[in-house]
């Protein structure tokens, strides 16, 4: 599993399910930033003030649960603002949802709200980016410096 992406943002409004989805995915070896979304008073994200978002390391992979506290009030940062600023920041998203909708391959990918654990992880190591090579051969290349998925990732 080296030589790929092993940070993830869960941003995830309900804390027992925030909890949930990062024991799925450290479980699985990812490095794991918890989020709220958007809170009172104003429901506005700081990333939505600055233009990035702070909690999203240069190479994380993004879950982002489109039903956020800001949409249950209809006020502050819209889901649909924060997905197309993590998209401009060029982080692949795993988006959340209650009704299925478009991919974009190797950018976006879309689940149904409260994804089993297999799910989630396989969505999420289909966006993980391969990091930057070290020098000499490694464990995780195969023939010509490929990396190699884990196993049914292929």
């Amino acid at each position: 599993m080296d030589g790929f992406t092993r940070g993830v943002l869960v941003v995830e409004p309900d804390p027992t399910e925030r909890e949930r989805l990062a024991a799925a995915l450290e479980g699985d070896g990812f490095r794991v930033t918890l989020c709220s979304g958007p809170k009172e008073p104003d429901y506005t994200c700081i990333g939505a003030r600055t233009g990035t978002c702070p909690l999203a390391t240069e190479e994380s992979v993004v879950v982002l649960d489109m039903s956020l506290d800001s949409e249950t009030v209809m006020m502050g940062t819209p889901a649909e603002d924060l997905l197309g600023m993590y998209l401009e920041a060029g982080h692949p998203v795993v988006a959340l949802a209650s009704r299925p909708r478009e991919e974009e391959p190797g950018t976006l990918v879309r689940l149904r709200r409260h994804p089993e654990k297999a799910d989630l992880t396989a969505a999420v190591w289909r966006l993980a980016r391969p990091s930057a090579p070290a020098r000499g051969p490694s464990a995780s290349s195969g023939p010509d410096d490929e990396p190699i998925l884990p196993a049914g990732l292929t």
